[in-house]
């Protein structure tokens, strides 16, 4: 049996992520998706929210519509409540995570628990291959007892999705992943494997890291080339997501909350929402 030999990965791209109004008064840095990055892997968005007082204003999301792709709502601090039109409803708390499938048409609302801490996490959106787009919707919750947690000296990654070695998340996706919470002290030095046919990015979300020797500070996305290792190391205590995975087949369109074949099809799914042909969330009548 042949050894891989270690190819490590390197800094492509370093792209700030730029701020967006949420609702309200809201804002988030948002990494994905832009001109110069549409999606890594099947990771299509990508919003930094917080850190922020946690009460009612700071990320109170209304009801609103989502086809053909997955939601993931993944808290560092403070609480989050989910709603849907399943009739879900799940307190989010920190690094627990809700993964809502839209598949045809579900629609859902998010509002922070008053009381509940520093508001600060991460939502991405992942799309769904082309023959899981029209699937029936499903909302899942995972608590942070599940996932798995792999330590290293002065480090530790929990795998959100997907796995590291051995260390497989429960979570199901449709298509192979790569979404890991890593965790840096001051002054940590770690290479962790990944899988070499994955696209991935780094976004850090507190703190600093380098990564092959490239700086990377907070709210920028750095994107990596090729390689089946990641070399890893902070000056400060730091917290990073690393995400991918294969790349989305085609045909696929962003359009407003659709993953869609067509701008065409994103058009007609934005006109039933303004139509109120989607389901409603109960207890938003």
């Amino acid at each position: 049996m042949t050894r891989t030999a270690e190819s490590a990965r390197t800094v492509v791209h370093l792209l700030p992520a730029k701020a967006a109004a949420l609702t309200g008064s809201a804002e988030v840095l948002r990494a994905l998706p832009r001109r110069e990055q549409r999606r890594v892997g099947s990771f299509v968005f990508f919003d930094h929210f917080g850190p922020t007082s946690a009460e009612h204003g700071a990320m109170d999301v209304p009801p609103h519509p989502h086809v053909g792709l997955q939601t993931v709502t993944y808290l560092f601090s403070g609480a989050i409540e989910h709603r849907d039109s399943l009739g879900s409803v799940q307190v989010i708390s920190p690094g627990d995570v809700n993964w809502m499938t839209a598949g045809r048409a579900i629609t859902h609302a998010e509002t922070v628990v008053p009381g509940s801490g520093t508001l600060h996490g991460i939502q991405t959106w992942v799309g769904l291959p082309r023959e899981r787009r029209k699937m029936a919707p499903s909302f899942e919750h995972f608590s942070a007892a599940v996932l798995p947690r792999v330590e290293f000296p002065g480090a530790s990654a929990v795998v959100i999705a997907g796995a590291l070695g051995e260390h497989r998340s429960p979570v199901p996706s449709f298509l192979p992943l790569t979404y890991l919470d890593l965790s840096l002290q001051l002054g940590a030095e770690l290479a962790l494997p990944v899988q070499p046919d994955h696209e991935l990015a780094l976004y850090v979300a507190v703190g600093e890291v380098t990564l092959d020797g490239t700086a990377v500070p907070s709210g920028v996305l750095a994107t990596l080339g090729a390689g089946n290792t990641l070399h890893l190391g902070s000056k400060q205590a730091a917290r990073a997501l690393l995400f991918g995975g294969v790349p989305l087949p085609e045909p696929t369109a962003i359009w407003w909350n659709f993953i869609v074949d067509t701008v065409e099809e994103g058009r007609a799914c934005e006109a039933d929402w303004k139509a109120g042909k989607f389901p409603r969330v109960p207890g938003f009548e």
